[in-house]
């Protein structure tokens, strides 16, 4: 008899296991196949790229970052931008970083033409908080902007061209004269000029560049005053740094041929024929947005150190 319940118990265990593996087992490779079938779907989307975009800091300024999209279409990369632009409720923008676009806005049409892209949203764009109304508009046309093909961005609302928030004017259509993070350091209503000057802000240990639209009292060409910011060892913005050293001077530039030439005395090297990589991209973005140049060529004494292209920075 005991023998009997031995056998017995073991017959049961082993079924009770061979049932519970069939449960485990079949599920598993139901799920493997749902992966493999997504995969395939985001292959069929199209390669891979990146697009830039302006996601809003803890001081809330915009910083650049990407955003990847899978579409080749023009339509559809803008679509991806402002889906990244809008809060979902999740994790998944960088730290230290978030989206401004409020939760549940729609886009309910897009109509791109001759380069001008009309975006309709629905109306809960509208619940945005008065103190970033504004920085909210940056964001979508800065982003948007960064597309080559794309000069003017229209913003409407239910089918309505907006031209007015609570606190914010809007441009019927909006290109980069609205400025984005917008500085002021005024003192009269004379020789006032504005330009665009990329720092850098390490957050999470990751660098970002910001790019402020400062407006100032200055008659001397853009290119000098943004040189001269740049060397400043003070900047105005909290958290915002630049790596070109005080000692660095411009000694003279010149446009030619879509491109611009700027010579330096040897104080842009941090070492023998090295310029840190984050001056030249500081300068360099700060030249394209303020310059209608397609290449950058910077010299130290008259001999030329490197050469950089607009596309080589998209």
């Amino acid at each position: 008899m005991l023998k009997k319940r031995a056998y017995r118990k073991i017959l049961v265990t082993t079924l009770t296991v061979f049932l519970i593996l069939c449960i485990y087992l079949i599920p598993n490779s139901i799920n493997k196949e749902e992966i493999l079938k997504t995969n395939v779907e985001i292959k069929e989307l199209g390669k891979i790229n990146k697009c830039n975009i302006y996601l809003m800091n803890e001081n809330k300024m915009l910083v650049r970052t990407t955003a990847i999209t899978y579409n080749d279409k023009l339509e559809q990369k803008i679509r991806d931008i402002i889906y990244n632009l809008t809060s979902k409720g999740d994790n998944y923008t960088p730290n230290g970083l978030s989206t401004i676009i409020p939760k549940n806005t729609k886009v309910l049409g897009l109509k791109i033409d001759e380069g001008i892209v009309q975006i309709n949203f629905s109306k809960e764009i509208l619940d945005i908080e008065e103190e970033i109304e504004e920085i909210m508009i940056e964001a979508i046309s800065y982003s948007i902007l960064e597309l080559k093909e794309i000069t003017g961005v229209s913003i409407y609302v239910e089918g309505e061209n907006i031209t007015n928030l609570i606190n914010t004017k809007i441009p019927s259509i909006i290109t980069k004269d609205f400025g984005i993070n917008k500085s002021y350091n005024l003192n009269s209503n004379k020789d006032i000029i504005k330009y665009v000057i990329y720092y850098i802000e390490n957050i999470d240990n990751k660098e970002y560049y910001v790019p402020v639209t400062r407006y100032s009292n200055d008659s001397r060409e853009k290119i000098k005053v943004i040189i001269e910011n740049l060397s400043s060892s003070y900047i105005y913005e909290p958290n915002l740094i630049s790596f070109l050293d005080h000692n660095t001077k411009l000694i003279n530039y010149e446009i030619e041929n879509d491109t611009m030439v700027l010579n330096f005395n040897n104080s842009i090297f941090i070492s023998d024929g090295n310029i840190l990589e984050e001056v030249v991209y500081s300068i360099a973005y700060s030249v394209f947005d303020n310059y209608n140049v397609n290449s950058l060529v910077i010299k130290a004494n008259n001999k030329e150190i490197l050469k950089k292209t607009m596309k080589e920075l998209e």
